[in-house]
């Protein structure tokens, strides 16, 4: 009996046992449920969030963007190397207002004793008209048997028109001697066989496209319009790349008349060639222009043409590492773009006044090279006060700040040499001018199609540019070139 009621107890404690094993496992299967959902919606939290953040990294990265705008001047040609054709509209807008000049104080326009220019009267007029009253402007009388006299002259200049082109039958005299030999009369040099351009046409063209920077399509459609010669872009190429071969001979003379000078100022941009970034170099003077084109923007493309560096030359340029790199007699830093680098400080932090104080000091150097006699410029004060600022420490302020001075340090005894050399520049705005060119032939025609075409505009480019120096006509220096070149066929 004890004993049944032991199994009994057993079994009642074995079935609450199931009972709450049961009663377990029904929680834990709860749990899991819940578990679940809770996995579920987390995942969708963390899906939010995750896309939230995103959101939010691209809003910041845009907002620094445009807070940087404000906190970092814009740059523009006033304070960088960037040149108006690549400004924004607003930076246009301000420069035609600002100068790197400081206020002379004085109002714009001719000062006085500027002595100033008209055209004057020319005593042999081609032609004469007469403008005579036929009728009294009070009375209304015939003055017609009333003799007049002269009261007033006045001349226009005008052009003839329609201008054509004039052909001309060259012919070719054969005479037999009595000793029997046949003689011919020979042609001009120019004269090709069948039908061939003049000399004016080939230095039209070259003028057109060289120093007007007209592109072939339009250059064609000038000569059809105004002399009514159809010519194609086929032939117009024709005639640049004949120039080109032909007045090889004046482009090695203006190279050598480069590579013997005592100052030289050199510069070098961009050019688009048939897709291609190349670059366009100058070197020029006074008296002469020097302009090539090559693939490099190194030591390669200087080699190119003076394998032997300017060892006679004061090279005066920016601070670009290749005509460091040159064997020269000595160089000249741009004062230019380096107050141009100082502006665009001095508007990055206007609380600092290293930038400042370097500008007042390029200015000073640059007023006393204008105003004081050469013997007089106190170069030694000018020098100690650069010393002064490059010694600096400006590791505080933006790199920017440091990285100029330490250029400034390792080129100190290139910045001043205009106040020892009278005949060197403190810039080379004659090399900008020099290129300028180029970017407005690119901005018209957008590129050049092939090397020979980018060859023959920077070749004519050097004799009419280097003409103008010597004050003469680029043109008729092109008629110079075009008398030769109609030799070939």
């Amino acid at each position: 009996m004890e004993k049944r009621t032991e199994i009994e107890v057993l079994k009642e404690q074995l079935k609450q046992s199931l009972e709450r094993e049961k009663m377990l496992l029904d929680h834990i299967e709860k749990q899991s449920v819940i578990i679940k959902q809770l996995t579920d919606l987390q995942n969708r939290v963390v899906s939010v969030l995750e896309e939230e953040v995103s959101t939010l990294k691209v809003q910041n990265t845009e907002l620094c963007e445009r807070l940087s705008r404000y906190e970092h001047p814009e740059k523009d040609s006033h304070n960088s190397s960037i040149p108006p054709s690549k400004e924004s509209i607003k930076a246009q807008a301000i420069r035609r207002t600002r100068s790197l000049r400081t206020p002379s104080g004085r109002s714009s326009g001719g000062q006085k004793g500027h002595k100033g220019t008209t055209r004057l009267i020319s005593p042999a007029p081609d032609a004469t008209q007469v403008h005579s009253p036929e009728y009294c402007a009070c009375c209304g009388k015939s003055l017609a048997d009333i003799q007049g006299k002269e009261a007033e002259v006045r001349q226009s200049i005008d052009i003839p028109l329609p201008v054509y082109p004039t052909v001309t039958n060259h012919v070719s005299m054969g005479k037999k001697c009595t000793c029997g030999h046949l003689n011919r009369g020979s042609f001009p040099l120019y004269v090709k066989s069948g039908v061939s351009y003049g000399v004016n046409i080939h230095a039209l063209v070259a003028y057109l496209s060289t120093m007007q920077f007209i592109p072939f399509k339009r250059l064609t459609s000038i000569l059809k319009d105004l002399y009514g010669i159809e010519i194609s872009q086929g032939s117009v190429s024709n005639i640049l790349n004949r120039m080109r071969r032909q007045s090889q001979t004046g482009y090695e003379a203006i190279k050598k008349q480069i590579a013997d000078a005592p100052v030289v100022g050199a510069d070098e941009t961009g050019e688009n060639v048939n897709g291609k970034l190349q670059w366009m170099w100058t070197f020029q003077n006074k008296v002469a222009t020097f302009i090539f084109q090559h693939t490099s923007r190194g030591k390669a493309a200087i080699d190119s043409q003076f394998p032997e560096g300017l060892p006679h030359s004061i090279i005066v340029s920016d601070r670009h590492t290749s005509y460091f790199n040159m064997k020269t007699a000595g160089h000249q830093l741009c004062l230019a773009h380096l107050l141009r680098n100082l502006v665009y400080l001095s508007e990055l932090n206007q609380k600092q006044t290293w930038s400042t104080d370097m500008l007042d000091l390029l200015r000073d150097s640059i007023h006393q090279r204008k105003s004081v006699p050469f013997g007089e410029i106190d170069a030694g004060n000018i020098k100690e006060r650069f010393n002064g600022l490059i010694k600096k420490d400006l590791t505080a302020l933006d790199k920017k700040y440091e990285s100029l001075r330490k250029s400034l340090e390792k080129h100190k005894e290139h910045v001043f040499q205009f106040l020892e050399q009278k005949n060197i520049p403190y810039d080379n705005n004659g090399s900008e001018r020099s290129i300028r060119p180029l970017k407005v032939k690119q901005k018209v025609s957008g590129m050049f199609k092939a090397n020979d075409n980018a060859d023959a505009f920077c070749q004519l480019h050097s004799i009419a540019d280097t003409a103008r120096k010597n004050n003469q006509d680029p043109f008729l220096a092109f008629v110079a070139v075009a008398e030769n070149v109609c030799i070939e066929k």
